[in-house]
C-alpha cells in the first residue's frame, strides 16, 4: 500500500510492531478483500499518524505492520485488532477471533477443549520469581534481575503479570508467542512488555512463566513465549490493572553500565546488592 511514515519532529522516535493475523498462519486474499484491507489500513494510517501496511509472504497476508511514534502505535493497536477480527470472522471462520499473538507449538483451544491443565513446561524453562516491587506515587516500579539480559527481560514481564494476579494460582494450560523490535535497548524492553500486555487485553492470557526464544542485542529484536492460561475471575484473584507501560524511569543494568533515557553511564557496584550473582537488572515503571 502507499501509506507513508509521517515526518518526524525533533525528538520523535520511530518504532515498528508486527501484529500477526493468527497463530502460525497466513491469509490467502482475493483481489476485493485485499483492496478493502488496503483501504482500511490507509484510513488507520491517516487517523493515527503512522504507517500501517499488510505484510505479504509466500503463503499470503501474514501480519499488519505499524511503523511510527510509539504513542501512535499504542493508540492504533485496538483498532488493528478490530480490523483483524472483522476479516477473520468474514474470511477465516476457522480461526479464533482473538488470536493476536502467534503460538507455533501449543494450541490453546485444543487444551481447553480437552479440559487439560497440564501443559508440559519445557525442561530448560524455569518457573522463576526474580523480581520485586517499589512504590512510586500512584504507579508501581517492577525491578527484575537475571544471570543474563534475556532472563532479566523475562522476569520483568513475569513481575508485571504477578502484579495483575498472583501467579501461584495460574496453571500451564496454553502458550502465546510475541515478538518485538526497538530503536534501542530501552525501546526493545518497552515493546516486549507492551506485546504481552496487548495479548492480555485481547486474549486475557496470563503468563506465569516466560521463555525468551531469541534475543539479538545488535539488531534489537526479541521473541518470547509466555506459558500460562486465560484469566478467570472465578479462579484467579484480580489484582491491579496495568494501564500502560512507560519509558519514564526505565533503567537497564549490565555488569559495567547503566542505561536510562538520559544515556549510558558506568555502573557503580553500590547501586545493587544482587550484582555478583545477577549482574543484569531492569527497572520499569507501570502505569496503574
Amino acid at each position: 500500500m502507499e501509506s507513508t511514515v509521517p515526518a518526524q519532529g525533533p525528538g520523535d522516535e520511530q518504532a515498528s510492531v508486527r501484529i500477526p493475523v493468527g497463530r502460525a498462519t497466513a491469509w490467502e486474499l482475493d483481489a476485493e478483500t485485499a483492496a478493502n484491507i488496503e483501504s482500511d489500513l490507509a484510513i488507520l494510517s491517516d487517523t493515527f499518524g503512522l504507517c500501517a501496511r499488510a505484510q505479504i509472504g509466500t503463503r499470503g497476508m501474514e501480519s499488519i505492520v505499524l511503523t511510527g511514534p510509539p504513542r501512535a502505535i499504542a493508540k492504533a493497536r485496538p483498532e488493528v485488532g478490530r480490523i483483524l477480527n472483522f476479516y477473520r470472522q468474514g474470511k477465516r471462520p476457522d480461526q479464533p477471533a482473538e488470536g493476536m499473538a502467534t503460538s507455533d507449538s501449543v494450541s490453546a483451544e485444543t487444551h481447553a477443549a480437552a479440559g487439560s491443565t497440564a501443559l508440559q513446561l519445557p525442561a530448560h524453562v524455569k518457573d522463576l520469581r526474580q523480581f520485586q516491587y517499589h512504590d512510586h506515587t500512584a504507579d508501581i516500579i517492577v525491578h527484575a534481575w537475571g544471570s543474563a539480559m534475556p532472563e532479566a527481560f523475562a522476569q520483568v514481564c513475569v513481575g508485571m503479570f504477578n502484579y495483575m494476579t498472583p501467579l501461584d494460582k495460574v496453571q500451564f494450560v496454553r502458550s502465546v508467542d510475541v515478538e518485538a523490535t526497538g530503536h534501542d535497548m530501552l525501546d526493545l524492553l518497552y515493546h516486549l512488555l507492551d506485546e504481552f500486555l496487548y495479548v492480555f487485553s485481547t486474549e486475557l492470557h496470563i503468563s506465569r512463566c516466560i521463555e525468551i526464544l531469541s534475543f539479538d542485542a545488535d539488531k534489537l529484536t526479541i521473541r518470547a513465549r509466555g506459558y500460562g492460561e486465560k484469566m478467570d475471575l472465578a479462579k484467579h484473584e484480580q489484582g491491579t490493572e496495568i494501564k500502560a507501560i512507560t519509558m519514564h524511569m526505565m533503567k537497564i543494568l549490565d555488569p559495567e553500565t547503566v542505561l536510562t533515557e538520559d544515556g549510558k553511564s558506568a555502573r557503580q557496584l553500590s547501586e545493587t546488592d544482587t550484582a555478583s550473582e545477577f549482574p543484569y537488572e531492569v527497572y520499569v515503571l507501570l502505569d496503574i
